[in-house]
């Protein structure tokens, strides 16, 4: 089995940088997967700080948008593991994502839910997961853009692949 774990904040900021006129609430995340993995035996986590919904029409807004998005990954038979927005100093700030991150990581190894671990995320912080992981004898495989990568995941996981403009655009509903 293979498990892929999508860091959702980091995958829709390099995909809006990558293919700026992409919509995420329609895109072929399994298909994308299958794709890069080249394989159809995947668990698919997708990791995201969960929005409320408010009373102001911004955060209306956005909570709508975050429900379409669940409603595709759920029609394409993905987890989602969510977890919370903080407000504070007049801005939301992500909180529970990447722990859950490394706990999905480190506990699938131990448990031997998997043999290779796709981490779609550029965040520097995942490298001890990353490490307990590889101790343990399962591979990882660090999911980047083609435009900026974290060289500490690059140095560090058993390979990399890139995504390219081509490639998201490819998956576009």
């Amino acid at each position: 089995m293979i498990r892929v774990i999508i860091d959702g904040s980091n995958f829709y900021h390099g995909c809006k940088r990558l293919a700026p006129n992409l919509h995420l609430t329609n895109f072929k995340y399994r298909e994308f997967f299958e794709n890069l993995a080249s394989s159809k035996n995947l668990e698919i986590l997708y990791c995201v700080g969960e929005i409320i919904q408010g009373k102001d029409k911004k955060s209306r807004d956005l909570y709508a948008q975050q429900q379409k998005l669940f409603y595709n990954l759920e029609k394409q038979k993905i987890k989602i593991c969510k977890g919370f927005m903080l407000f504070s100093n007049g801005v939301f700030h992500e909180k529970g994502v990447d722990v859950r991150i490394a706990i999905e990581i480190v506990r699938g190894a131990l448990k031997n839910e998997y043999t290779e671990c796709y981490l779609v995320s550029s965040d520097s912080d995942l490298l001890p997961a990353v490490l307990e992981a590889k101790k343990v004898k399962k591979k990882v495989v660090y999911i980047g853009f083609s435009d900026l990568n974290s060289q500490v995941l690059l140095k560090n996981c058993n390979r990399t692949v890139k995504i390219n403009s081509e490639m998201l655009n490819m998956m576009q509903s």
